[in-house]
């Protein structure tokens, strides 16, 4: 679900031609900020996330590491920004499904 949001919200604020072109990167990006949003906000572990992704753990660590630094770009960090007040908003924490 995290994936989908991030998906979206990439396909509203980019450029239509280039992410076509771009597909494959494009989804390569989705996925690396999808897994840092799930493991930042949601405090998903590495090893949970790599399960629900398909991906080993330390793939998982890897493109997390990618996205924090790519949050040095203040374009960059004002999206990942929205996508986490928007997945704060819409799912609960690991372990806090019936407390919300």
């Amino acid at each position: 679900m995290v994936a989908e949001v991030v998906e979206e919200l990439t396909m509203m604020v980019g450029d239509r031609q280039q992410l076509r072109r771009d597909r494959r990167r494009m989804m390569t990006h989705v996925r690396q900020i999808a897994m840092y949003v799930s493991h930042v906000v949601l405090q998903v572990s590495l090893t949970d996330i790599g399960v629900a992704f398909g991906r080993d753990r330390s793939t998982v660590s890897y493109s997390c590491h990618v996205v924090e630094d790519r949050r040095d770009d203040a374009d960059f960090e004002a999206f990942v920004s929205a996508i986490e007040r928007v997945i704060a908003a819409v799912f609960p924490k690991a372990g806090d499904a019936g407390h919300a």
